[in-house]
């Protein structure tokens, strides 16, 4: 996908199941999205160790209110609205139109 990948954006809040991979609750945690053909990988940054989670677009879904939010697979993440995240809504722009593309695939099970 030719090196799609968002800036580093910090984590505001996770799910419980997310919190070992997350520094404590003073020092920030910062991921980013690579975009890959068939879903994206997440990868959090804890100190020098990084963890990667991948998601593939049949169960990501994605929420954008008061935070933008990516939940799969019986977790979430919350990114913190900031200047590295606006900076990122090209990036977020791309993976909701490659998401799209990628369901339109599928329509044919949704006719009744």
């Amino acid at each position: 996908m030719k090196g799609t990948v968002s800036k580093r954006m910090v984590i505001e809040e996770s799910s419980d199941n997310m919190k070992d991979y997350l520094n404590s609750t003073f020092d920030a945690t910062y991921a980013n999205i690579e975009l890959r053909p068939l879903g994206i990988l997440v990868r959090i940054i804890k100190g020098t160790i990084n963890f990667t989670w991948v998601i593939p677009f049949y169960q990501l879904v994605i929420y954008k209110g008061d935070y933008s939010s990516l939940y799969a697979q019986g977790r979430f993440v919350r990114f913190r609205k900031d200047g590295a995240f606006e900076q990122s809504k090209p990036f977020l722009h791309k993976l909701m139109k490659q998401k799209a593309k990628y369901e339109s695939k599928y329509d044919f099970l949704n006719f009744k």
